[in-house]
């Protein structure tokens, strides 16, 4: 999987000095990872959103430093926002092994048309937006496609057996879990039945009878 490219520099600032750089539209990060010392570094701020949005949290990010030649290749792993004006106040990236399998959560995307969700009266049931994958880093795939056109029956359903990954890529779901079908919707008509006023303001004798214990057993 061809990841996005990220530069970052080297911090000299930290603490509360951070919002001096912050002042400057840059971001403070972090590089961590298994055996590896912590790399205290910024990015430019606008460049650093269009990677969050981009790469999501199952996306790999080359990180380019100006220190050395070397390539990292990174996930993020956690973004602070300022809570009331929500700027980025501090992104974590981390450090993977590209012999190591990782686990990542995958964004289903569906493609294609379904005769049936053409018609009126069907709809598509989907239970999950993500699915939890487990693959080498370079055969994670950005997303988990699903052609829609193979749903022409009710009777197709699709579970997470079904899905077949390239690269060696496996699915961690319970194999016998729905990911998706189409269903008929059933319209509830619900009824009101008319209620003749005079009926309303007659006592029902039970109830008479009920208050009358209750005093008495008072």
């Amino acid at each position: 999987m061809t990841g996005i490219s990220l530069a970052l520099k080297p911090r000299q600032v930290f603490g509360n000095k951070n919002k001096l750089i912050r002042a400057q539209g840059l971001t403070p990060v972090h590089i961590f990872g298994h055996g590896l010392k912590s790399l205290a570094l910024q990015a430019d701020t606008l460049e650093l959103e269009s990677t969050i949005n981009r790469a999501g949290s199952s996306h790999l990010v080359n990180i380019k430093l100006d220190t050395d030649k070397k390539t990292r290749k990174v996930f993020i792993r956690e973004i602070q926002r300022n809570p009331i004006k929500g700027y980025l106040e501090h992104v974590d990236f981390y450090q993977i092994n590209l012999k190591e399998k990782v686990t990542a959560e995958i964004p289903i995307h569906f493609s294609g048309e379904s005769s049936l969700l053409k018609e009126k009266g069907h709809k598509l049931i989907a239970p999950f937006t993500h699915l939890t994958v487990e693959a080498l880093p370079d055969d994670l795939p950005p997303e988990i496609h699903i052609d829609l056109s193979q749903f022409d029956t009710l009777e197709k359903d699709l579970y997470i057996k079904d899905i077949i990954l390239p690269g060696g890529a496996k699915i961690l779901n319970e194999a016998d879990l729905l990911v998706a079908k189409v269903s008929e919707v059933h319209l509830k008509v619900e009824t009101t039945v008319a209620v003749n006023p005079a009926e309303e303001s007659v006592e029902k004798p039970v109830a008479h009878i009920e208050e009358k214990e209750s005093t008495e057993k008072e």
